[in-house]
C-alpha cells in the first residue's frame, strides 16, 4: 500500500472491499494488511483504518457500508441520534429496500417502499434519515418502535422547536406519508 492509497483509506475510515479495489488494492493485499495490523477487518468485506478520524457513530458507518449505498440509519437509532428517544437502541436500525434481508445480529432492518433518496442526509460517511422523516417513520412504524416512544419523540421535537408542523407536513407530502401525519397530528401537537 502506497502513501496515496493509505491517505485515501484513512480519509474513508470505514471502507468496503470494492472501495479498496477501486484504489488499486487487491483482496490479498488487504489480507496482508489485516495480518500486519495496518487495517482492521470489521466484518466480511468491510474494513477500518485504525488511524482514521472517525465520529462516535462508527457503527452507523459500518451498517451503511454493510447494507449498501441505498441504506440509511432510521427508526429508533435515528430518533436516538436526534436526542428524541431516551432508550438506547439494542440494535442499529437500518432502512433498506423491501427486498433486502440479513441474518446478521445487531441490526434491525426496516424494509420500506418509501423512496430511500428523499429525506436522507449524508453525514460523516453514513446516511441517516432527516429529523422530520425520523418522526414520520417512527409514527408509521409505531408498533415496532412503541407508541409511547414515537409520540413522545414527535411531541418533544415540536416542543423543543427542532422542527415545525409545517416542516412535518412538507416532509409527509414529499414522502407520501400524509395519512400517517393526519392520523397522529392531534396527539403530537402540544
Amino acid at each position: 500500500m502506497n502513501k496515496q492509497q493509505e491517505t485515501k483509506l484513512k480519509k474513508l475510515g470505514v471502507f468496503t472491499l470494492r472501495q479498496a479495489e477501486n484504489l488499486g488494492l487487491s483482496q490479498q493485499e488487504l489480507s496482508r494488511l489485516v495480518a500486519a495490523e495496518k487495517i482492521k477487518r470489521v466484518s466480511r468485506g468491510i474494513y477500518l483504518h485504525p488511524e482514521a478520524d472517525l465520529e462516535v457513530d462508527v457503527g452507523f458507518q459500518i451498517a451503511c457500508a454493510k447494507f449498501g449505498p441505498e441504506a440509511a440509519i432510521g427508526g429508533l437509532s435515528a430518533l436516538f441520534h436526534y436526542n428524541l428517544a431516551e432508550q438506547v437502541p439494542g440494535h442499529t436500525w437500518v432502512m433498506v429496500p423491501t427486498e433486502r434481508k440479513t441474518r446478521e445480529s445487531g441490526y434491525k432492518l426496516i424494509r420500506t417502499k418509501v423512496s430511500l433518496d428523499k429525506g436522507i442526509i449524508t453525514e460523516n460517511g453514513y446516511r441517516i434519515v432527516s429529523l422530520e422523516r425520523a418522526i414520520l417513520e417512527g409514527l408509521k412504524f409505531i408498533t415496532k418502535i412503541g407508541e409511547r416512544t414515537a409520540v413522545k419523540a414527535a411531541r418533544d421535537a415540536l416542543a423543543k422547536r427542532q422542527t415545525t408542523e409545517l416542516n412535518l407536513g412538507k416532509a409527509a407530502k414529499e414522502l407520501g406519508l400524509e395519512s400517517v401525519l393526519t392520523k397522529y397530528l392531534e396527539v403530537i401537537v402540544p
